[in-house]
């Protein structure tokens, strides 16, 4: 038998995040007899042990701190980097594709008819100039503005309460000055908090003046907030297996590619929090809630223009201006949204979702949700849930 592989994991597991990429480099570590060392702490702390590097076969890291960042680099051990920092010179490493990111958040927006958008972060750490920079250049793209908020890298300050005092004010005030209603994005699970707090303090709607989504996906976290949090799944699952494979060929001196590795988000959570519609018309935006809360229900046209009582030419033009859609295709869209969401969080059969979003039969549903989701739905299930491997990473 050969000998099991020792391997060096430095990543926070006090996130959803950080545990789904534990999860995903244990399964690989299961599957090919590795002893994964790694220690309980949040996303800022220090490693609490003194670690001999040389003790180890490799290392899989993800650690704020340059000078252990420097520490595990200079061992010469085969190595692997997941915080994708510009910074740093490992090569290949394996990270969000931030650039996906921007556009799922930004068409997630603008599907509800908002033009106004905002980015928030703590702090301007480089971890997340890459994800500043693809939504602005994104909107940029698109022809919208972006109101950012002005932050400094001062990493003694990352502290929450220390933060809270000292930048609770100057975030309020940009709360309130922004133009209103705003599409919000905040980097973070945390700074998606942040906002909701603030706002509720400042009498500040949401998702009414400020539709909010942020990163993470912690669910725990995200459903304690109210309104609840809208927030996209990093598919870090996937990110530890492949940053696995990774390591597992440069440990056996196999060619890699030295490059970055970038995997494309799992799914954005749709929540309270950005769950609204700002088109500036009234009756458009009625019709609209109207599908929202009953496209489960099997409704049909006439069920609508009997609800917003205005005419079909109307109606047509009202989604054609604004959403760039019909309002038949609205009503699928929000049956497939619901469908993916119960899909990732229940157990429910294929045919009792199918049921729970209004189809008739579960035949035509696998095929709608093939035809706009590219998969089937226990395809998709797999994936939120599991997430899907390539044997090639070069």
């Amino acid at each position: 038998m050969e000998k099991a592989l020792r391997i060096l994991v430095f990543c926070e597991t006090n996130t959803t995040y950080g545990r789904g990429i534990l999860e995903g480099l244990t399964k690989y570590a299961h599957e090919h007899n590795w002893i994964l060392s790694f220690e309980q702490r949040g996303r800022s702390e220090r490693p609490f042990g003194r670690y001999t590097p040389l003790r180890a076969d490799g290392i899989i890291t993800r650690t704020y701190h340059r000078s252990m960042y420097d520490i595990l680099r200079e061992s010469g051990l085969p190595m692997v980097e997941l915080l994708g920092q510009v910074d740093r010179d490992v090569l290949p490493a394996v990270t969000m594709d931030e650039k996906y990111l921007a556009h799922l958040i930004t068409d997630h927006f603008l599907e509800r008819g908002l033009r106004r958008f905002a980015y928030y972060c703590m702090e301007d750490a480089p971890l997340f100039y890459p994800r500043r920079e693809y939504f602005l250049e994104y909107l940029e793209q698109l022809g919208y503005p972006c109101e950012v908020y002005p932050t400094q890298w001062a990493q003694s300050d990352y502290v929450f309460p220390r933060w809270r005092e000292k930048y609770r004010p100057k975030l309020a005030k940009w709360l309130q000055s922004l133009k209103k209603p705003v599409a919000l994005y905040a980097s973070l699970d945390q700074c998606g908090q942040v906002i909701l707090e603030l706002c509720q303090e400042l009498g500040i709607r949401v998702p009414q003046e400020i539709s909010l989504v942020a990163v993470g996906n912690d669910e725990w976290v995200c459903r304690l907030l109210r309104p609840s949090l809208s927030s996209v799944d990093g598919n870090s699952y996937v990110i530890g297996y492949h940053a696995a494979q990774i390591l597992d060929r440069k440990i056996k001196q196999e060619p890699v590619e030295p490059k970055t590795l970038f995997i494309p988000a799992s799914f954005l959570a749709v929540r309270q929090s950005s769950d609204f519609y700002s088109v500036g018309d009234p009756d458009i935006e009625h019709a609209l809630t109207f599908i929202r809360e009953n496209a489960c229900q099997r409704i049909q046209l006439r069920d609508i223009l009997h609800e917003v009582n205005i005419s079909q030419r109307t109606l047509y033009r009202g989604f054609a201006k604004y959403l760039n859609r019909t309002p038949q295709s609205e009503i699928l869209r929000v049956q497939m949204e619901t469908a993916c969401q119960l899909l990732r969080e229940t157990n429910f059969s294929v045919a009792a979702v199918a049921h729970r979003c209004g189809f008739s039969n579960d035949i035509y549903f696998v095929q709608a949700f093939r035809r706009e989701r590219g998969v089937t739905p226990n395809a998709y299930r797999q994936q939120c849930r599991y997430g899907t491997f390539s044997n090639d990473v070069d």
